[in-house]
């Protein structure tokens, strides 16, 4: 009967790169073909987004998702890369995210009707929980603590969950928007 007593080698796979190159295989390719959709979707619409401070940074947000996604992939996949200069990369990573989001999101609650200001901040905190999760992923690789790469699978499902809504958004509120103008 096992113990129930956890040891460091139960998780030890959450700090070797090579076991986690397949599932970021699938997220390389997920990202890429989500933000072919979207590019697609915004072309489509594109005066009724960019006309909107909403619909523009809920674009920004889903090609921010989808490239750091994309990007972590990349740096996963480089053949025989250690754990701590993949913690390095994901660190310095999510360091460049978080000022370029907090930096964007700054600008797009500016634009926003003060009446709708409060809602959107809030809503950011779960979209910017994913950069959290790149952060203590780094470290944990780097210390060999705090999971490792199991601080990525939030971030992967909250980065794709979030970009797919805001690609739906955009094109069904993009539509509605038009058709509501139109005569």
């Amino acid at each position: 009967m096992p113990s129930s007593k956890s040891t460091a080698t139960d998780v030890e796979f959450a700090y070797r790169p090579e076991l986690w190159q397949p599932l970021f295989d699938m997220v390389a390719l997920a990202a890429v073909t989500l933000t072919g959709l979207l590019s697609v979707a915004l072309s489509i619409n594109l005066r009724t987004v960019v006309d909107s401070p909403a619909h523009l940074g809920r674009a920004r947000e889903a090609f921010i998702a989808l490239t750091v996604l994309l990007t972590v992939a990349i740096f996963v996949l480089i053949p025989e890369q250690g754990r701590v200069p993949l913690g390095i990369e994901l660190i310095v990573l999510s360091l460049l995210v978080w000022v370029l989001s907090l930096r964007l999101q700054a600008r797009t609650v500016r634009q926003l009707p003060q009446r709708r200001r409060r809602a959107w901040i809030g809503r950011l905190i779960g979209f910017d929980s994913a950069t959290l999760g790149i952060t203590l992923a780094g470290i944990g690789l780097v210390t060999g603590r705090l999971g490792g790469f199991l601080w990525l699978l939030p971030t992967i499902l909250i980065c794709l969950v979030w970009s797919t809504y805001n690609a739906w958004s955009l094109t069904i509120d993009a539509v509605d928007r038009h058709r509501d103008k139109s005569p």
